[in-house]
């Protein structure tokens, strides 16, 4: 049963302070700090709140709680009652591992998720381990597992307090009993299993709070072998550059190593891919078998068959396809699936004879199964509007499963028997919500140089284009990452209540060839335009006006709505950056930033520094300006994007905007940069999120909830 929820206006704790057209701010010191970077002057008064755990930066952080304490309304409360409700979605997300089916639950929403287990995806599942019978403070969760060839022991990663750094622990999963073995310092690390042990990146740190103050450094790939110490631990590749980026994998089979490095060679990117043979061999060098200089080129190994390495590439392939290589040879490249027009999205070898290649495209979505000569042998869909999402497989198994979603239906799990090629479907979704009068549309438009981009749009299907329907626009734009149909239960209520939710597939994506690249460093310009090019085309087309226009993103769409909202403040009403990249003068100076370089350039180099300064939004707010109303959404270990890049964007708003609107701070404690693994409390953020959208859209008495 539907009913509308009569939401009362808010109204704050201090009229005076929060009137109409006069938010007043907490006033935050500013320092003489200029720097003198390529002979021009850069004023950084904020700098002292880097310091994020200084009793400076800690009393500034207190008195912003009350300023969005202040801003807390009825709305929030019902939100965060009907998105806990929504979230009851009778599916369940599982991946096969080995001979076993993992299934994560909550058993409490005031603490992380706990793993089940089991042995046919029909089964009930059994409990194997819940993260808090570590018994440490703080918040642990499990990030990511991985088997063992045997199926007996269970790599755990565990993240403390949303953190990007990771423990790596081993389980026993007959006896449920953690093994004594502890790897510490991972970071950004896959696990990868080889005989009685495993693969994984160590940094080159003493204590993981290096990673708020400074710069940290990788330092090798190591080989753990169980019942031993770290310390004994086997360095198998060290980076003579510190900056230098790499990444490795072990083939399914478990006959190669893999290193994939991108460095320079005569100015130019060059990604090469070489190979150990398994087990290890003493004094084995790595030996190379592709080398490409070409920038918008990538490679990633999926297997071996018939002594041949299997590449998925985008080389000569604009949407990506299945090579065949030599691996005696270099670049022996042998083309073994065709290309489509659609993208490849995943590819995987199944039985040792078979390949099954998923694509993922504008108007229709599939599945390939191919033989061992590449020749296809059947063919499936999805409905038009949905992508895939996930696809999960043991070598050797008769089972694969794989997942799909669209932006308004959680994701559906079906398998495919490997011996009789049938699909079935695990299990039916059952959602306590309706969506049977949503739609997706795909819509183009002209970005500022005539490129041509193609944006998604959800809501009703009886939508009337009469300029007044709230609209949120989201965007990422970055490091070759396409952005297709994904499910978020929040958009739920939005999407129900007449909102639009529009996605454009914006440059510095992934989406289509060269697209990355036409969207990363002197061209990143580009990214903000198209993102601005799709809010002037909702408005021209009267989806939706800049009165009912919120722009959202997160990390790197945190940088774009930041960067458009600098640039354009009169075409949005709200703007929500969320774990936003906001100094791009320093950023590069914290953490792992350096590796960004390459995405968007650095401050060290003077052309970059002249391109950074333009769109850089903590050096682009303006005095006087009527900026839209402003939600930064940070937490407080977040050791991917340090959280004072929205300190300082805050603190130049409150100092430099009109005051005619708001520009707060949500801030997430014992989380990190996708926000906390609580489901309560990440709920908590998302409610406050979509009633500060809400407050500012002017959507208080139009939001329906179902019972």
């Amino acid at each position: 049963m539907k009913h509308l929820l009569l939401l009362f206006a808010f109204c704050f704790s201090v009229e005076n302070s929060f009137a109409q057209n006069a938010f007043i701010f907490p006033p935050t010191e500013r320092e003489n700090v200029v720097d003198t970077i390529w002979g021009r002057a850069v004023e950084d008064p904020y700098r002292w709140l880097e310091d994020i755990r200084s009793e400076k930066t800690l009393n500034w952080l207190a008195m912003q709680e009350k300023v969005t304490e202040k801003y807390g309304n009825k709305m929030f409360e019902n939100l965060a009652e009907h998105i806990t409700n929504y979230s009851r979605i009778k599916s369940t997300s599982i991946s096969k591992r080995g001979k076993y089916y993992f299934v994560s639950r909550y058993s409490d929403l005031s603490e992380p998720a706990s793993l089940y287990y089991k042995l046919s995806p029909d089964d009930d599942p059994r409990f194997l381990f819940n993260p808090k019978s570590l018994n440490e403070s703080g918040i642990l969760e499990i990030s990511g597992i991985s088997i063992s060839d045997d199926n007996a022991t269970l790599a755990l990663i565990i993240s403390k307090n949303g953190s990007d750094w990771k423990r790596i622990r081993f389980l026993d999963i007959q006896t449920k009993e953690l093994l004594p073995d502890s790897i510490n310092f991972v970071k950004y690390s896959p696990v990868f299993w080889s005989g009685n042990g495993i693969f994984y990146t160590k940094y080159d740190v003493q204590d993981e709070a290096e990673a708020f103050t400074g710069l940290i450094k990788i330092k090798a790939v190591q080989y753990h072998a169980l019942g031993t110490s770290q310390e004994d631990d086997i360095a198998i590749y060290t980076p003579q550059d510190m900056k230098e980026d790499f990444s490795f994998e072990v083939t399914p089979q478990k006959n190669y190593l893999i290193l994939s490095q991108l460095g320079k060679q005569d100015g130019k990117r060059l990604r090469t891919l070489s190979y150990k043979s398994l087990p290890l061999k003493k004094d084995e060098e790595f030996r190379t078998f592709i080398r490409s200089d070409k920038r918008s080129v990538d490679f990633n190994v999926i297997g071996e068959m018939n002594d041949k390495l299997l590449v998925v590439s985008n080389l000569n392939a604009k949407n990506g396809v299945v090579y065949k290589c030599d691996p005696k040879k270099v670049n022996a490249f042998e083309k073994f699936l065709p290309h489509y027009t659609e993208r490849l999205k995943n590819a995987i070898i199944v039985n040792e004879n078979k390949i099954i290649a998923l694509y993922n495209g504008d108007k229709r979505s599939f599945g390939v199964v191919n033989d061992s000569n590449g020749t296809k042998l059947k063919t499936w869909t999805i409905p038009e509007g949905f992508s895939f999402s996930g696809l999960s497989y043991s070598l050797g198994d008769s089972v694969l499963l794989y997942s799909y979603n669209s932006f308004f239906n959680p994701s559906a799990v079906e398998k495919i028997n490997l011996n009789t090629l049938e699909k079935i479907s695990l299990s039916k979704t059952i959602v306590p919500f309706s969506f049977n009068e949503l739609t997706t549309e795909l819509v183009y438009f002209y970005s500022k140089d005539s490129t041509l981009i193609p944006m998604y749009l959800t809501h009703k299907k009886n939508i009337k284009l009469n300029s007044k329907n709230p609209t949120i626009l989201y965007g990422y734009g970055g490091f070759g990452i396409g952005i297709y149909p994904f499910f978020d239960v929040q958009n739920i209520p939005f999407l129900n209540s007449g909102g639009v939710l529009a996605v454009p597939q914006i440059r510095g994506g992934g989406e289509f060839p060269g697209w990355h690249e036409q969207g990363t460093k002197l061209q990143k310009q580009n990214t903000f335009d198209d993102f601005i090019s799709a809010a002037e085309y909702l408005i021209r087309e009267k989806y939706t006006s800049s009165e009912k226009l919120a722009a959202m993103g997160g990390s790197n769409g945190g940088l774009l709505v930041g960067a458009c909202m600098t640039q354009r403040p009169d075409l949005f009403k709200v703007v929500v950056s969320q774990a936003g990249v906001l100094d791009m003068l320093r950023y590069h100076k914290f953490n792992i930033g350096y590796r960004y370089e390459d995405e968007y350039g650095s401050a060290d180099n003077e052309i970059s520094f002249e391109n950074l300064i333009k769109y850089s939004p903590v050096h682009n707010v303006k005095k006087g300006v009527d900026y839209p109303a402003t939600l930064l959404v940070a937490s407080d270990n977040d050791d991917r994007v340090n959280p004072f890049h929205s300190f300082k964007f805050l603190s130049q708003l409150q100092a430099n905007g009109t005051g005619s609107n708001p520009y707060i701070f949500y801030y997430e404690e014992n989380a990190g940069h996708r926000g906390s693994g609580v489901f309560d409390t990440r709920t908590k953020t998302r409610s406050f999120i979509y009633s500060f959208i809400y407050k500012y859209l002017d959507m208080q008495s139009k939001i329906y909830f179902e019972d």
